[in-house]
């Protein structure tokens, strides 16, 4: 295959894999050539950002790229909203906020590795607005601000090393004490799940995270619910290897409008759930903690080890 073709499946592009394809951007330009490495996470979110084209150099029958169908039909955007959230380790991934002073200008950064031993935090470099590059240079102080699934962090990191080079990224020191807010009891787990919201009709939704005391959804934003009304939410779950079908009887908590600009067309909710019984209760700890589980990345035990925090 020697011609260019509309890149739609990007499911071969993961850190650490060679890809079985060229890849260009819109403008033909080649981003990345077949064979070569996905290096890092910044060199991933380019490819999914920019590449619009392949290009198989050599033919590999071990790879079947979908490509764009020329008169498609327009994707359901529940359907396209749950594709999208199905991808667990791009949403959980850690964020940062760093800034040179307490107040005023920050930037987010993504970690991209962990040192234990070090108390060290690997984080892409802070980037502006412009795409260009923030000054940061070994021996300052930044302060560092992150969210866990329960609480909220802040320290402030001394930077240690600055690299440019495969990608620029920078390593920051975890203190000793760090200070550290409790701002949600209950532990809350990214999922994507399909649903029915009865309100009394039903209507499809989709469940975007999930604690034991309630729920995110997404739905059509054509629908609209009022806050405090008295809903029930019915889905399937997986605990143990075995599908689990279950109904909550909720209250709706909160109203986020269309918080994502990438799917314009779905209002997100906030549920509350009521009345759990006992094993409710259980089942869905259980699946929570198998989702957290599964976005776990040990960066609560740098934040947490060797050291004290203050409450």
């Amino acid at each position: 295959m020697s011609d260019y073709k509309r890149l739609i499946d990007k499911r071969w592009m993961a850190i650490g894999k060679p890809l079985p394809f060229s890849v260009y951007d819109s403008q033909r330009k080649l981003l990345l050539a077949q064979g070569h490495v996905v290096e890092s996470e910044r060199s991933l979110e380019r490819l999914l950002e920019q590449g619009t084209y392949y290009r198989a150099e050599v033919a590999d029958d071990d790879y079947e790229v979908i490509e764009e169908a020329p008169e498609a039909d327009p994707v359901d955007p529940l359907t396209a909203l749950c594709r999208d959230y199905s991808n667990i380790p791009q949403r959980s991934r850690c964020g940062i906020k760093i800034a040179p002073r307490e107040t005023g200008e920050s930037y987010l950064c993504w970690v991209i590795g962990v040192s234990q031993q070090q108390r060290c935090l690997v984080l892409t470099a802070p980037v502006r607005p412009d795409k260009t590059l923030a000054a940061i240079t070994r021996g300052q102080v930044w302060f560092c601000r992150m969210f866990s699934s329960t609480s909220v962090f802040r320290f402030r990191g001394a930077i240690v090393k600055v690299a440019f080079e495969p990608y620029p990224y920078l390593h920051v020191v975890v203190p000793e004490v760090i200070e550290k807010r409790l701002i949600r009891q209950l532990p809350r787990a990214l999922v994507s799940l399909a649903g029915i919201l009865t309100v009394p009709e039903s209507h499809p939704v989709t469940v975007v995270d999930l604690s034991v005391g309630g729920a995110r959804i997404g739905v059509d934003k054509k629908l609209t619910l009022e806050v405090g009304a008295r809903v029930q939410l019915g889905m399937s779950i997986e605990v143990l290897g075995k599908r689990q079908d279950v109904c909550f009887q909720a209250k709706l908590a909160t109203s986020y409008g269309v918080a994502d600009s990438r799917h314009p067309g779905i209002a997100f909710y906030g549920l509350a759930f009521e009345g759990l019984d006992e094993r409710l209760i259980f089942m869905l700890h259980g699946y929570v903690q198998q989702r957290l589980a599964s976005e776990y990345d040990g960066l609560g035990q740098v934040l947490a080890l060797g050291g004290a925090a203050r409450e």
